[in-house]
């Protein structure tokens, strides 16, 4: 009996902000009632599942359904963020609010 584990098969690479950025000015729909960041997500995913499904089967797990199928099914992508200037400015707001500075409240939201 074979076990699978969420480490057998989780991935972490980097998007480079020009990747994204070059995504932004040739996919990204703004009218579109989904979010921009899971509109990038449904993009990598697609992206991903294509690029993995064209490799050669190696064999190690039996035979894929067919050639031409979709063979790689991605479950779950997660985006981490650099947010230390965010978490930051929010304890700094958050001290303002605390310490009732209301006219330096705008500025830090802004």
């Amino acid at each position: 009996m074979k076990t699978i584990t969420a480490g057998d098969y989780t991935v972490e690479f980097d998007i480079d902000e020009n990747i994204y950025n070059k995504w932004k000015d040739q996919y990204h729909m703004g009218v579109n009632p989904i979010s921009e960041m899971a509109q990038f997500k449904i993009y990598v995913q697609t992206k991903l599942e294509e690029r993995i499904s064209a490799m050669p089967d190696l064999g190690f797990d039996g035979p894929w359904e067919g050639p031409g199928e979709k063979r790689i099914k991605i479950a779950q992508i997660t985006f981490a963020f650099f947010n230390e200037k965010v978490i930051h400015s929010l304890k700094k707001r958050g001290t303002l609010i605390k310490t009732e500075k209301w006219e330096k409240l705008d500025e830090i939201n802004d």
